[in-house]
């Protein structure tokens, strides 16, 4: 289970789009898909980050 909200990166367009996208879900109260976007938003991959892109 993942625990807290992680933060989009900065600069990134894809990121950013979805944390708006996941502060929408939370003011509609869907909390299933604020956990979804918590999710793209943590798999998300960035070049430097330790992971293939």
């Amino acid at each position: 289970m993942l625990y807290g909200a992680p933060e989009p990166v900065a600069g990134c367009d894809v990121c950013q789009a979805l944390d708006k996208q996941r502060s929408e879900a939370r003011a509609e109260g869907d909390m299933s898909k604020v956990s979804d976007f918590k999710l793209e938003i943590r798999n998300h991959p960035h070049r430097g980050r330790g992971r293939r892109s």
